[in-house]
């Protein structure tokens, strides 16, 4: 579902107040995803399958849906952008640590059923305070009279944008490479000589380092060009991939998962900021949501691929996401391959 984030995207652009949108997705995942575990419970797998693709459409506007209303919240300064940013990073790190932390904590206290439906309180209370949020009606009022751009001009206007389609690029090649990490956490550890079970340490690590970059942006926001950025930040990225595959023991690994998880951090906070401060004001919900679409695919198609070289060699997988983040780099920045 979230390969159709533009055309949720064009649903925020044309709403007044995308409040109401985004606190009912947040109501029917919870309700939906109960009702998958319902599904699975009664072995009506086609009701499973439909509940969580309906799950997976609500996640879209809980996340990316609003992570686009976050630059609205705020002044219109870049410090106060970019430090909005950075604090949407934290949520992300925060969700991707404790969740699992929590979900793992309660299954193990409770049954299944109700350790879900006591998680499941969370989107709710999230649709919640999310109606609380300041009203967006009033900021918008002027633009809601004008109706969504159409895909075609909002494809269009990527084409047009040389910044834009090196956000998008820059997002898809790291999304693919990245998604390596979590995929070959458990091979890594036994070729470390560790046991299995050992590999949610240097996830965890990942998910630690996730949050400790959003804390450093939070208190040094980043103020240069997004596009240097992206440079900059995707070459640091390139190097710590590059030390994972270096590593020779477990502890040198769970410093570069650590490390990962930081320079990622400040990646994504990027990748946001690109996406706000390159987007016209009519569609920006649009191409965020575009952006948002590639990062989600091609992370699905980077552990696919992780999955499918991991059967013939651990490194050749970690090779291959390396070259595949260089490739991007130099696609991107090199001034003889790239053209305006």
């Amino acid at each position: 579902p979230h390969i159709l984030g533009p055309v949720y995207g064009r649903w925020l652009d044309s709403n007044t107040d995308p409040r109401f949108t985004i606190s009912t997705a947040c109501f029917l995942f919870a309700v939906c995803f109960q009702v998958a575990v319902l599904g699975f419970e009664s072995q009506a797998t086609w009701l499973s399958v439909l509940a969580l693709l309906i799950c997976g459409t609500c996640t879209s506007f809980m996340m990316g849906g609003l992570s686009t209303q976050t630059v609205k919240l705020v002044n219109d300064d870049l410090t106060s952008k970019r430090k909005a940013q950075s604090l949407d990073t934290l949520t992300y790190g925060l969700g991707l640590t404790l969740g699992p932390m929590l979900v793992a904590l309660l299954s193990e206290l409770y049954p299944i059923k109700l350790s879900i439906s006591a998680v499941m309180w969370l989107p709710v209370v999230a649709g919640i305070f999310t109606l609380c949020l300041p009203s967006l009606a009033s900021m918008q009022r002027g633009e809601g009279a004008k109706a969504a751009p159409s895909f075609k001009l909002v494809i269009s206007t990527i084409k047009g944008s040389k910044p834009l389609r090196l956000t998008i690029a820059m997002t898809s090649g790291a999304s693919f490479s990245i998604a390596a990490l979590p995929v070959m956490a458990v091979y890594l550890s036994e070729a470390w000589l560790h046991s299995k079970e050992s590999g949610a340490y240097l996830v965890t690590l990942y998910g630690v380092g996730c949050l400790c970059g959003a804390v450093l942006l939070m208190f040094r926001p980043l103020r240069s060009d997004a596009l240097i950025l992206l440079r900059n930040i995707g070459v640091l990225l390139f190097l710590t991939l590059i030390l994972v595959l270096l590593s020779g023991s477990f502890s040198m690994g769970l410093f570069a998962f650590w490390l990962c998880g930081v320079i990622n951090s400040i990646f994504f906070a990027v990748t946001l900021a690109a996406r706000s401060e390159y987007a016209p004001t009519q569609g920006a919900a649009q191409i965020y949501m575009w952006v948002a679409a590639a990062k989600i695919s091609f992370a699905s198609l980077g552990a696919f691929v992780t999955g499918l070289l991991v059967d013939f060699s651990i490194q050749l997988s970690l090779i291959f996401s390396c070259c595949v983040l260089l490739g991007t780099l130099l696609f991107c920045f090199l001034p003889k391959i790239n053209r305006p």
